[in-house]
């Protein structure tokens, strides 16, 4: 995969999926489970998708320096989900993106998968596989949105 992301855009992506999808006891964060590279990977498909995130991420970086003098990654949580709540009202193209991109990353994940119990299979010839059982992540919905 060729990188579309400066190393500086990556770290401060990290961060942003780590807000989006926080770790919860033996769940990881989107961005501690290494799926960074997943949503650049997403993104490289399609030549507006990185014109979309490159903009995207440089509004989250002016968004997060109008909010304080720390860099975006330092900054409490309550500064950072009202950053990224600016971004959502600023840009909700980009945000709407992001979103399922970590999304899509982070509930495809074995890791994840594993953490919720749950066991994808394969359908024996004829079959109808079953949907994930929803309840599995009844927790992870009750959390506020942004």
């Amino acid at each position: 995969m060729d990188q579309i992301f400066s190393d500086g855009q990556r770290f401060l992506l990290n961060v942003v999926l780590n807000r989006i999808i926080p770790a919860d006891g033996a769940l990881q964060g989107e961005g501690d489970l290494g799926l960074t590279r997943s949503v650049e990977s997403a993104a490289a498909k399609e030549p507006s998708m990185i014109s979309l995130f490159n903009r995207g991420l440089r509004v989250i970086e002016i968004t997060g320096g109008q909010a304080s003098s720390t860099r975006f990654d330092d900054l409490v949580v309550e500064a950072l989900d009202q950053s990224l709540n600016s971004v959502q009202s600023t840009d909700p193209e980009f945000f709407l993106e992001l979103v399922r991109r970590t999304y899509n990353g982070y509930y495809t994940n074995s890791r994840v998968f594993e953490a919720i119990g749950y066991a994808p299979r394969d359908a024996a010839p004829g079959e109808a596989l079953e949907l994930l059982d929803q309840s599995l992540l009844e927790k992870r919905w009750q959390r506020a949105p942004f």
